[in-house]
């Protein structure tokens, strides 16, 4: 018939918005302490009764503000209803505790029916009122779905007194337990329940505690020494505080501030500063900025793991990893160790290897503060945060500000991860972290920039080319900030600009000077050679003389002819990696002098660091007078092909012999189809690539070394380098560059150091055969 109709309700609703979205005992309890935080409760007691008998029960007692039966039937029976939402609760009661609320969906309520069959609510919102008890039998709605849900009555009155102690606030009197309660998951909903509320507590200036009680543990309890405190059942939830630990690691923080106008990260490694930066936020959606969030996030070594596992009795692998907070509590499954990865970090992880930081490398927290509409839980409450917009803005808030970051110094820096990496704040590479520093600086975002006063300390160090990108980021920010320290920096690099200009401008005098001698006495030998037929033996003294003065000049004007910045960059490096060896041998002698035991792994991951460095010296000689680019860059971006190819003819040819030093070994170019392949790389370390392999043919007796470059298609190339020499033995051949592993009187680091260093590039080698039966190695590389 025409008119209007009405929706009807089956009492089926009752599972579909509580079992089927509340999917979890540990997340049907959360949501009732939060309900009870919700409360203004100062305390919350968890109690398990008579877990031992027949028919256990759980009782969940607060003292909040309890309820009335007017708040029990226009509130609590009011389905989906949220006066949290509607924001009708009582405004003295906000003011006084200065609370933001924790829930907002006004379905937790049903997470009771999730842990047991029957409900019985003891409430009293006045000390000394009469209290109300409202009784709830949830299979009254699951014997026919036909039934209306509003037509399925509950029991209400009133009582003097209840079965438990309430001057004021809530008891939920569970009873048909639906899941058995043993010590074991007793212990995992107390672990649970310590990461339920940030630790970093914002949102609570009076304090809100949880007490877990259990009496039929007791016994088991008074077994559990106090250094195991995490084993027993009955006590406080004590909330974990990262920062209190005593992590000796490196740790991010990011902050949104509140009016969302800047993000303020600050990078910290073994409790020293390394930098502090305040940003413009880039993040807005629908005209409102992200705002008010507070990143922090550790990457665990495996000093720091050992620390959690010693405190916690967990390992960090078991714990979780990177746990989201709202208003103080946790929001799930972020972080859990299934299914908790809601950021897809070990999925990139995947994808780029040892390159970036996984799940199991960082533990932290993201803190969501303040009202923060955008940010919703789904109605399922495993089911973590609704994927809209600014959601997506919190995600590459937190991998572009917090973890590439991290992973920058963590691993760029301090090589985290790799056997031996952990040592002294005082060992960090300065030069490393002044790079990373440098590149952060160059935005146009920045507002204002603080950092490790001690990075400055090598300025006398670093090229003239990396003091002028000092010096023009400095005076950028001390104009925007007017940061006193960075001004006094400023002038400290200015100052050392002026002193290399002046060295320059001696060096060129010299130059000349050198160059008008160098004339002068060719025109002299000449002069003489005509004259010195009369008196040959005193010619052949004169031109002995002039040629010899000749070469020196020339070999100063080859020097000069360079970039000065070259000649200190040379020495910069080459002291830069002296320092490096002085480091790892002092480490090594005070290890054996103090007594500590020091494994042959860690002996051998230091030699084969010295001997990495050693031939960065050696290698950075050889350019000396032939390398004619700058090796101060970190990296240089050219045809990877013409460099080997002017290496080769430049530097190893004339230099490196045969191995019974009769000739020189013989070098062939092969570039049939004059492949080009531009890429960025470091020269330094394709030197220590090209030096290992040809001094490992000169170890093997080659004469011969035959270079060839061909196409391997999709943006990959690849050099043969294959010689003549006496071959590698096929037994040999799969541990070939293993550490420590070698065929011939060597240390066994070579060939580990040079598949290393092509890792790191984004390449591969891989062994081939040679010439006549020698050795060859396939150098794969892609843009």
């Amino acid at each position: 018939m025409p008119g209007e109709k009405k929706f009807r309700i089956s009492s089926a609703l009752k599972d579909i918005i509580g079992r089927e979205l509340i999917t979890n005992d540990f997340i049907a309890i959360f949501e009732l302490v939060k309900n009870s935080f919700d409360a203004h409760s100062r305390r919350v007691d968890i109690i398990f009764e008579g877990l031992t008998l027949a028919s256990p029960k759980l009782v969940i007692k607060d003292n909040g503000k309890g309820m009335d039966h007017v708040d029990l039937e226009k509130k609590w029976l009011f389905v989906a209803y949220s006066a949290k939402e509607e924001g009708t609760e009582d405004y003295r009661d906000k003011i006084q505790s200065n609370r933001t609320y924790a829930g907002a969906k006004g379905i937790g309520r049903f997470s009771c029916d999730r842990l047991g069959k029957h409900l019985t609510i003891y409430t009293r919102k006045k000390v000394n009122a009469p209290i109300n008890k409202l009784e709830v039998h949830w299979e009254d709605f699951e014997s026919d779905v036909h039934k209306e849900f509003i037509d399925i009555p509950v029991s209400h009155s009133t009582t003097p007194n209840s079965p438990y102690e309430l001057s004021k606030g809530t008891i939920l009197d569970i009873a048909g337990l639906r899941e058995q309660w043993d010590r074991k998951k007793l212990l995992e909903l107390k672990r649970s329940l310590e990461k339920i509320i940030n630790p970093n507590q914002e949102n609570d200036p009076r304090g809100f505690s949880v007490y877990l009680k259990a009496p039929d543990e007791a016994r088991a309890d008074k077994g559990v020494s106090v250094d195991e405190a995490w084993n027993k059942v009955n006590g406080k939830v004590e909330n974990l505080v990262f920062e209190d630990i005593g992590f000796k690691t490196t740790k991010i923080r990011v902050q949104v501030t509140d009016d969302g106008e800047k993000i303020i990260t600050r990078l910290e490694d073994r409790g020293h500063l390394i930098y502090e930066i305040a940003e413009k936020n880039p993040y807005s959606s629908g005209g409102e900025k992200l705002g008010n969030i507070d990143i922090h996030l550790f990457a665990m070594n495996g000093s720091a793991k050992n620390t959690f596992t010693r405190r916690m009795g967990i390992r960090v692998v078991e714990y979780g990893s990177v746990f989201v907070y709202k208003n103080g509590f946790r929001i799930h499954p972020f972080g859990d160790v299934v299914g908790g990865d809601v950021f897809a970090i070990d999925r990139r992880k995947q994808q780029q290897g040892s390159r970036v930081l996984g799940t199991r490398e960082i533990l932290g927290r993201v803190e969501i503060n303040g009202a923060n509409k955008q940010f919703q839980e789904t109605s399922s409450r495993d089911g973590g945060l609704i994927k809209n917009q600014q959601f997506e803005h919190l995600q590459d808030l937190f991998f572009t500000f917090a973890l590439k970051r991290l992973e920058k110094f963590a691993i760029g820096v301090i090589k985290f991860g790799e056997v031996g990496s952990e040592f002294n704040y005082g060992d960090i590479d300065r030069s490393e972290a002044l790079d990373l520093i440098l590149s952060l600086t160059k935005s146009d975002k920045i507002i204002d920039f603080t950092y490790d006063e001690k990075m400055l300390d090598i300025l006398n160090e670093i090229s003239e080319n990396s003091l002028q990108g000092v010096l023009k980021n400095f005076k950028s920010i001390v104009a925007s900030s007017g940061n006193s320290l960075l001004e006094t920096e400023t002038r400290k690099v200015e100052r050392r600009l002026n002193e290399l200009q002046r060295a320059k401008e001696d060096a060129e005098k010299s130059a000349e000077i050198s160059e008008k001698e160098r004339r002068e006495a060719e025109k002299l030998a000449r002069k003489e050679a005509v004259r010195a037929r009369h008196a040959e033996q005193e010619a052949k003294r004169a031109r002995a003389v002039a040629e010899k003065k000749t070469t020196q000049n020339l070999f100063l004007k080859s020097i000069v002819s360079q970039d000065v910045e070259n000649i200190v960059s040379l020495h910069h490096h080459v002291g830069i990696a002296a320092g490096a060896i002085e480091n790892y041998v002092k480490n090594i002698t005070r290890r054996i002098k103090t007594g500590k035991s020091i494994t042959p792994d860690t002996l051998l991951s230091n030699f084969e660091k010295i001997s990495y460095q050693a031939k960065k010296i050696l290698s950075t000689t050889r350019f000396a007078t032939k390398a004619n680019f700058s090796l101060e860059a970190t990296k240089i971006t050219r045809d990877i092909c013409e460099f080997i190819k002017e290496y080769v003819e430049n530097v190893c040819t004339g230099l490196i012999k045969t191995s019974n030093n009769r000739d020189d070994m013989v070098f062939t170019w092969s570039n049939k189809k004059n492949i080009k392949h531009t890429m960025e790389f470091r020269p330094m370390e394709l030197a220590i690539v090209l030096d290992n392999l040809i001094s490992n043919s000169r170890k093997a007796l080659a004469n011969e070394v035959r270079i060839t470059v061909e196409s391997a298609g999709d943006g990959y190339i690849n050099i043969l380098i294959q010689d003549d020499g006496k071959g590698i033995k096929k037994e040999a051949m799969k541990n070939i560059f293993d550490l420590a592993y070698t065929t011939t009187s060597g240390s066994g680091l070579g060939l580990y150091q040079v598949r290393k260093i092509m890792e790191e590039i984004k390449g591969s080698i891989s062994y081939v055969d040679g010439i006549k039966g020698g050795a060859g190695f396939e150098l794969k590389f892609r843009s």
